[in-house]
């Protein structure tokens, strides 16, 4: 079976250090023996880590406490709660043929000036304790006393209760020798402090971590568990049966071999814990050095050009390649007339006359009359052309023969809201009066649009507010189609913000003042630009503040600003001026401080880099406590910068 190991709490032990004993030890049940008031394990908090602990390691914990709150959160987390109150044990004969070992467990206790006299009263009775113990031991001896000891046994009855086999002997239960497990506390690392130059107000400091006092006891494993379960039991009636009686013959012998044995033991141990100590004071050692530089503002610019042209950065010409970008949307919807007013106004449009006639143009003069064709037959309503125009001849191109057509804007004869019609088809009507067939059937118009702008009298018109509420509410649809496409078209790239989309064309199916009751507005926009990898951009800033002042770059403390931006789409390139602002920061050589504080001293060290006008501050902490000096290995000095 596993060994167990007893741990003795005291009041102001915390739950943590007694954590990292039970994942430490290789024992399989623990016993936390517990004062009324310890302040460990008095959160459920604390329980609950513990029972996910002894999971992962297949462990058992006990608890010994007299405190009933500590025994109730125990019980809820499924920890055996060993009585403080005496029981009855079941006597047991000990088969003398097996020796008891014992090996000294080393349980460190943090020392406490309101535990001192506590402690001291713990050692007195562990003394008497083992005293008492060495008398129930029960030596091994081989010479021939032995047989005559074992057949006085035979002769004597076995006590009140013991088990007998089918001979009449008693049964006697084997225990596995129980070896006692070290248990060694670690003192807590301390490290030299910040090193601080008092000298030219520099920051430089050295901390030394605080110490804390270790008390550590030795006692036996079986001394724990005697005072554990053997303390208890001592007014049971069954507690003298349950021992074999056991003749006095030897008992000096084997007290003098146990003694030599326990003494030989614990002078090994004591050397090989002063060699391991030895080795890990000459061998252990390290230092971490924390450097912040001298700062310095930022105030310049660069005037940076970007192209998918370019291969790759040139700091040379402040060039860094680029990815084009070129994004149209268009918007469209319909919007409805607020204004009105009392007007005579004639309606307007645009037709598309058509030649199907001949291959010869033919010329129309202003003011040449279409009349509106409503379900094949002539309206009345008639349009004249604003302009004289020239309508060209058919074409026939691989055999195939296309109408010759021009467009050209035509206004209503008349006033008035009826002239307003859908689009449809009309007639040249001087060829209708001359009875000239072929050419009214051949030589038409035709309108893809609405006429527009009729009025007689009082109608709704479209007002400079509508047309201008449909031309913004949609151009900021075209801003936001054109932004959202770019980024997901530019993800991982930066873009200059100062580049905006453009509007492109405006189209409405009514001007302002025209007649209508509703109208349909169509905005199209795009936009050009280049985007640009960020860490090329650091590159040539970079480049330019080492060889103008020195220093180098941190991109978080930077701050970049942009003016000036201006695309060139005949040559696909975009310049851009760019402000530098933050701060820079002195060039550290790490590789000569690291050489240069090998081997030194607090002193030393705080002369060495109070020297150095380029640091600011800084901080050295030398690890384990007892290391006053850098080591002189190289891979056991860590520099870091802090900005």
């Amino acid at each position: 079976m596993g060994a167990t190991k007893i741990i003795n709490v005291l009041k102001d032990d915390k739950f943590e250090e007694l954590l990292d004993i039970v994942k430490d030890t290789d024992a399989s049940e623990v016993v936390f023996v517990l004062p009324k008031k310890a302040k460990a394990f008095r959160l459920e908090d604390q329980f609950l880590a513990l029972e996910t602990e002894i999971k992962k390691g297949d462990k058992s914990v006990a608890f010994l406490c007299s405190d009933p709150e500590t025994n109730e959160l125990a019980k809820k987390y499924g920890f055996d709660v060993l009585s403080t109150k005496t029981e009855s044990v079941k006597p047991r004969l000990i088969n003398s043929q097996i020796p008891l070992k014992s090996e000294a467990v080393a349980i460190p206790i943090i020392a406490e000036a309101d535990d001192i006299d506590d402690d001291l009263h713990e050692e007195k009775e562990l003394e008497s304790s083992e005293e008492a113990e060495v008398i129930e031991e029960i030596p091994t001896e081989k010479d021939g006393e032995e047989d005559e000891e074992s057949e006085e046994a035979k002769n004597e009855f076995p006590p009140y209760g013991t088990e007998v086999d089918e001979s009449g002997d008693p049964i006697y239960e084997e225990e596995e020798e129980e070896i006692g497990e070290a248990v060694v506390a670690s003192a807590k690392t301390r490290g030299m402090s910040d090193v601080v130059r008092p000298a030219a107000g520099k920051n430089l400091r050295v901390v030394q971590k605080d110490k804390r006092t270790v008390k550590v006891e030795t006692r036996t494993e079986d001394d724990d568990i005697q005072s554990v379960w053997g303390q208890e039991s001592a007014d049971n009636i069954w507690a003298d049966i349950a021992k074999p009686r056991v003749p006095k013959k030897g008992l000096g012998f084997a007290f003098g071999y146990r003694s030599f044995l326990k003494k030989g033991v614990g002078i090994l141990t004591l050397a090989s814990i002063v060699i391991l100590a030895i080795v890990v004071y000459l061998t252990t050692g390290s230092a971490r050095i924390e450097i912040k530089p001298r700062a310095q503002e930022l105030s310049t610019q660069l005037k940076v050009i970007m192209s998918p042209n370019f291969s790759s950065v040139d700091n040379s010409f402040n060039r860094i390649p680029g990815q084009l970008f070129t994004i149209s949307k268009s918007a469209s919807d319909n919007f409805s007339t607020t204004a009105e007013k009392d007007a005579v106004q004639k309606s307007r449009g645009v037709i598309t006359i058509y030649n199907e006639y001949g291959t010869s143009p033919q010329p129309l003069v202003a003011t040449t009359r279409f009349e509106y064709i409503q379900n094949g037959k002539e309206s009345g309503l008639i349009f004249r052309t604003l302009q004289s125009v020239i309508v060209p001849g058919m074409k026939v191109e691989n055999g195939a023969v296309s109408p010759g057509k021009i467009n050209v804007e035509v206004i209503a004869d008349k006033a008035g809201q009826n002239y307003n019609i859908s689009a449809s088809n009309f007639g040249i009507m001087s060829w209708r009066e001359k009875g000239d067939t072929a050419r009214y059937e051949k030589i038409y118009g035709r309108s893809s649009d609405s006429m527009h702008g009729g009025i007689l009298g009082k109608a709704k018109v479209v007002s400079e507010f509508d047309y201008n509420n449909a031309k913004d509410q949609l151009t900021k649809k075209i801003n936001n189609d054109v932004s959202e496409a770019l980024n997901a078209q530019s993800a991982g790239l930066e873009l200059i913000t100062g580049i905006q989309p453009k509007i492109d064309s405006i189209e409405s199916t009514a001007e302002i003042d025209d007649a209508a009751d509703k109208f349909t507005m169509t905005v199209n926009g795009s936009i050009t630009t280049i985007g640009f990898n960020k860490e090329d951009l650091l590159s040539l800033i970079s480049n330019h503040i080492d060889k103008t002042s020195g220093l180098m770059l941190v991109p978080e403390k930077l701050e970049l600003s942009y003016k000036n931006e201006a695309i060139n789409t005949a040559s696909n390139t975009l310049e851009v001026v760019v402000i530098i602002g933050g701060q820079g920061y002195a060039k550290i050589d790490r590789e000569s401080i690291t050489t240069n504080l090998m081997g030194k001293n607090e002193a030393q060290i705080k002369d060495y880099l109070g020297s150095i006008k380029d640091v600011d501050s800084a901080k050295v902490i030398l690890s384990p406590f007892w290391v006053k000096k850098v080591p002189k290995n190289k891979s056991d000095i860590d520099i870091s910068l802090t900005f």
